[in-house]
């Protein structure tokens, strides 16, 4: 009885370790969303949002684009992805000197709805950026081969190639953020990278006011 006991715990045992191992291998898995470094922008058409470019088609990403830029798509409406977005475009709007296009393109099942909460939260928007929507519904334009299980694709791009790319499912300002900003600089002609601290970290992570809708945009 004793080693038949003994036998059902190791049994047991063996498959919680197995089940750990197979939780940290998936959890170290590789998250992909995106064009990945080196591979080139395809062309990205998007309506405008604000200002003069409101309703408007716009092309972001031109085949023969030689300036730096910045694309964030916006997958899922969250605090922490709201957060890092307006951090990184406050500070990509002081970078415009330098080349940098920025832009936000929000995916969304419903349209008229993301654009209704856009004008709601507009005092909050860099005006610097353009904001737009993607027509191509929650998955983004299929040539970017974006993943809807992301909160946030960013896309640093120099030369019509990406540079760099980061796939967030959990958006941290504080663990993101700087490696972020060091690829904005990286691609912008280099110079001094901010800290979080230097670009209002602390304000931005708590930044509530956003209206979030069943976590759709």
């Amino acid at each position: 009885e004793e080693s038949h006991s003994m036998s059902h715990y190791s049994r047991f045992t063996f498959l919680f370790v197995l089940l750990f191992a197979q939780e940290t291998l998936l959890a170290d898995e590789p998250i992909f969303s995106g064009p990945q470094v080196g591979e080139k922008l395809p062309p990205l058409n998007v309506k405008g949002v604000y200002g003069d470019l409101a309703d408007k088609d716009i092309e972001l990403a031109a085949a023969l684009a030689t300036d730096p830029e910045l694309l964030i798509f916006f997958h899922e409406r969250t605090r922490p992805a709201y957060g890092l977005t307006n951090m990184m475009m406050k500070y990509a709007a002081s970078r415009k000197k330098d080349g940098l296009k920025s832009s936000v393109i929000y995916l969304t099942d419903d349209a008229t709805e993301t654009r209704d909460w856009l004008g709601r939260v507009k005092r909050n928007m860099n005006p610097n950026v353009i904001h737009a929507i993607s027509p191509d519904g929650l998955e983004g334009p299929g040539s970017y081969g974006l993943n809807r299980n992301v909160a946030l694709t960013v896309l640093v791009a120099k030369d019509g190639k990406v540079t760099a790319n980061f796939a967030l499912i959990q958006p941290s300002i504080q663990s993101d953020g700087p490696k972020i900003l060091k690829a904005i600089v990286d691609a912008t002609g280099g110079g001094k990278i901010p800290t979080v601290a230097d670009l209002g970290g602390g304000r931005y992570s708590g930044q509530a006011r956003m209206k979030a809708r069943g976590g759709k945009s």
